[in-house]
């Protein structure tokens, strides 16, 4: 079963960097409440637009969030000092969104990971920017999945690795292209979850939503393990449970008809 990461608290939007500076708990912990309900197994959580107060309101809304919703948080943050203030009061285990194979961050982030042990996102980008190719994403992916498996206690079911989506505006191949990576890392990483930012490949274009789920569908097709995504979007409960069945996943026809039978409209 996919797993989804909820993406919609994040100060990027205006609603939520509003009420973040608010301190506006009912709106955040309603949003939050509407991604579990839709079938959200973490909820990611990004303040990085309020910068020197990113760190206080990670601190702040964290423990808000595990006291109202059961999902554990998917800290979600280029700043180390933000991700360790994250750490520090999130009960249970924690999502690390992202560790990075620039050498700067690697030094900084994996005794964070240490001291904390949560779960751990891998993004597959180093100081010389984004891979080029297939064989170059795994071979990057590689280097940073022995390095965090080999200086830190976590099993491989701990980790999910994101081949970074890049935008179709800028690169059309990218789909593409992700596809290749995305099978060529299953192959090379057995027990490791694959996992997609999925509206990073629609970024710039018309018609965002429309292309963001027919590349979920592409992606479930060829066996991706999470997605951080939309989950209220109105056609996207559809588009998994639909996707799902199609490929045979496990569990996939008793969802679909447990889905079908809920009162859905025919088209």
């Amino acid at each position: 079963m996919l797993i989804i990461i909820g993406e919609l608290l994040n100060s990027s939007r205006r609603p939520v960097e509003e009420a973040f500076l608010q301190k506006d708990e009912g709106y955040l912990v309603g949003l939050a409440a509407e991604q579990e309900r839709a079938g959200c197994s973490y909820l990611d959580l990004n303040a990085s637009t309020l910068l020197d107060r990113e760190s206080e309101i990670l601190t702040w809304i964290i423990p808000i969030l595990q006291d109202r919703t059961s999902l554990p948080i998917s800290i979600d943050s280029t700043s180390p000092a933000a991700l360790e203030a994250g750490l520090r009061v999130h009960r249970g285990r924690a999502l690390l969104n992202s560790l990075p194979g620039r050498q700067r961050e690697l030094e900084e982030i994996i005794p964070l990971i240490c001291d904390y042990r949560p779960q751990v996102i891998v993004s597959c980008l180093d100081d010389g920017g984004f891979p080029e190719t297939p064989d170059q994403m795994v071979r990057l992916a590689d280097k940073i999945l022995n390095r965090l498996l080999s200086q830190t206690s976590l099993s491989k079911d701990d980790i999910f690795l994101d081949l970074l989506a890049r935008p179709l505006a800028v690169r059309p191949e990218a789909g593409r292209l992700f596809l290749e990576s995305l099978l060529l890392a299953r192959k090379e990483f057995p027990g490791i979850k694959t996992l997609a930012g999925l509206s990073n490949i629609s970024y710039g274009l018309p018609r965002r939503r429309v292309v963001n789920l027919t590349f979920l569908s592409n992606l479930i097709g060829h066996g991706l393990d999470a997605v951080i995504a939309d989950p209220l979007h109105p056609d996207f409960q559809a588009t998994v449970v639909v996707s799902e069945f199609l490929n045979n996943r496990p569990g996939a026809r008793e969802r679909f008809l447990t889905w079908a039978r809920s009162g859905q409209k025919e088209d």
